[in-house]
């Protein structure tokens, strides 16, 4: 089969996925994050069921949002990338659907769960929260069937584009498999034993594998791909594939010494595992930046793969933007995305600084929320909202947003919500002790927070349902 007959046969992008994220994370995800930044900023009176909303709010911003994302962005392009197209492509509306629906139902069910007491009505409850983690874990299985199958069948040759990055794919699939088994399996258990909070202890732990095994992998890897085409860095010439070993070596260090503990089976002293683990964390952040260095994004200083290139002689054409291969028609996507990793720069800084800190015998400087928040409110979404107005109108063949203009407010207001939200958790207890004003104003920047994020996302939704509409018709 040639070239062009195998491109003809790969199925169109599923913007279903696009629309269904943006819908959670309008209201689980950013949505239920601004309620409960109202309520402790303002010191509302709070019921039980606020410490499950945190919860599904956490699972649908990570598993709603940031993972309709993942899904529907890498059944499309990893495809192309691999040169063979899904064998199924049906299915993938089936995980779509199934895996809106399971987050969806769980987000609307652990927090009412919580506020209820008794009656039938909380049997059901019970009944919809567990069915909504076995239908995740059935959507995100069958998402592993379709990739997999993918990226199984792909060309193995050395020029492969999916050559270098197939470490971080492969370790994204793995990483799904694990945090969803676990953070599923908790959830199963809190609905046959009637308790809306899942375990304290152990739903970090798949928060963590989550964000460590499958996005941030996931974000390299297109970023390895794609970041020479959007924004002419540098051809990736460096040693991508030993660096995601080195990678996968300090998030372990980090992650299993402390899972181990929790199990009661680390072979060895307490003191020995967090050295372990805070030794892991320095890696990692190391790691990080030696991956922001390579990638250079920030400091721009190699030349563009297109340095070399030979192209042969045509019409003089009107100039791209300086530095970069477009117009202005998808707006200055651009600047989301260099913030996106400064924020991976800052916290992979701070997990540098508190394991070293940790290791030296001092607390921590930074805690981990402050850590998460970094990597998840900062580098996730300023990536998703970048990569979304660049990427996804030409997935559905339009050739420009709608309102190009829109993404620099989505920039200012994503800055903004990020500040606010990080910013409060790096105030030490010393300080505001020392300024009461401090509280006030940290409390007051927390609660802008939310509402911030989530008219970022508002306006993102706004852009690409004007520019894409149901995405089958092409310009």
């Amino acid at each position: 089969m040639n070239h062009s007959s195998v491109e003809r046969s790969h199925a169109a992008f599923f913007l279903e996925f696009v629309y269904a994220g943006l819908c959670l994370a309008l209201t689980a995800g950013f949505g239920y994050a601004a309620v409960l930044a109202v309520f402790l900023s303002f010191g509302l009176p709070l019921g039980d069921w606020w410490i499950p909303m945190i919860q599904a709010h956490g699972h649908a911003q990570l598993w709603g949002w940031t993972g309709l994302f993942i899904i529907g962005v890498s059944l499309h392009f990893v495809p192309r990338l691999t040169g063979t197209p899904l064998r199924f492509p049906s299915l993938a509306r089936w995980v779509c659907g199934l895996l809106f629906t399971a987050v969806l139902v769980r987000s609307i069910t652990q927090p009412i769960l919580a506020a209820l007491t008794e009656g039938t009505f909380r049997c059901a409850l019970r009944w919809g929260m567990g069915g909504a983690a076995v239908v995740e874990a059935a959507a995100v299985g069958l998402y592993l069937v379709l990739l997999g199958g993918a990226m199984r069948s792909a060309r193995q040759e050395e020029e492969s584009p999916l050559r270098s990055v197939r470490l971080y794919l492969t370790t994204a699939l793995c990483g799904w498999s694990v945090s969803t088994l676990l953070m599923n399996g908790l959830a199963v258990r809190s609905a046959v034993a009637d308790d809306p909070l899942l375990s304290p202890t152990w739903t970090p732990v798949a928060e963590n594998l989550y964000t460590g095994l499958v996005v941030l992998p996931v974000a390299m890897a297109f970023s390895i791909r794609t970041f020479p085409l959007y924004l002419r860095l540098p051809a990736p010439r460096w040693p991508v594939r030993w660096l995601g070993l080195l990678y996968l070596c300090g998030f372990g260090l980090e992650t299993i010494p402390d899972a181990l503990n929790l199990l009661g089976a680390f072979p060895g002293d307490v003191r020995l595992g967090i050295a372990l683990t805070s030794a892991g964390q320095v890696l990692k952040g190391i790691v990080l930046l030696w991956f922001i260095w390579e990638l250079d994004i920030l400091v721009r200083r190699k030349p563009p793969w297109t340095v070399d290139r030979r192209e042969p002689i045509r019409e003089p054409r009107r100039p791209t933007r300086p530095g970069l291969p477009d117009y202005g028609e998808f707006g200055r996507f651009e600047r989301l995305l260099y913030g996106a990793y400064v924020w991976l720069a800052v916290g992979a800084g701070f997990d540098i600084v508190a394991g070293a800190a940790v290791l030296g015998g001092w607390d921590p400087p930074v805690n981990q929320d402050a850590i998460r928040h970094a990597y998840v409110v900062g580098f996730i979404s300023f990536l998703i909202l970048g990569m979304a107005p660049r990427m996804i109108p030409g997935f559905v063949h339009q050739r420009r947003l709608a309102f190009p203009r829109l993404v620099n407010g989505t920039f200012w207001l994503a800055v903004s919500a990020a500040v606010c939200r990080v910013i409060p958790l790096l105030i030490p207890v010393r300080v505001v002790e020392r300024f009461p004003v401090m509280e006030p104003l940290s409390t007051a920047a927390f609660g802008l927070s939310g509402a911030l994020g989530w008219l970022a996302v508002l306006l993102l939704a706004w852009n690409l349902v004007a520019t894409c509409g149901t995405g089958r018709e092409e310009a």
